[in-house]
């Protein structure tokens, strides 16, 4: 189901398609909602429009933009690299545990 906000905002953008304020309002309903993707979609389709491509354009470089920074600030952080140590004291352990196997099989 469309949303009726979304789609009364855009409906302003076509209609004032030269006002900065309607994009900026349509804009940042897009990004409150996650709606970015669908708005880079009605963008696109304007690109062909000779007389709005140029508006278009400029507003699908600002989207890519915004939503860029979004998965930047979403990203994780990759995880601390393994120490050297925990392999040496895991591998010295598992040498220590064959030895005294070893030694148990062998007084037998």
């Amino acid at each position: 189901m469309a949303d009726p906000a979304f789609e009364a905002l855009w409906k302003n953008v076509l209609d004032r398609w030269d006002d900065e304020r309607a994009h900026g309002a349509f804009l940042e309903l897009c990004q409150a909602t996650d709606q970015l993707a669908e708005a880079a979609a009605r963008y696109r389709g304007m690109k062909g429009d000779r007389d709005r491509s140029a508006v278009a354009e400029k507003r699908l470089a600002g989207i890519a933009i915004v939503a860029l920074a979004k998965l930047e600030a979403t990203r994780s952080k990759a995880p601390p690299p393994r120490r050297m140590g925990s392999l040496i004291l895991a591998a010295a352990f598992g040498l220590a545990s064959m030895a005294v196997i070893a030694y148990l099989m062998w007084t037998r």
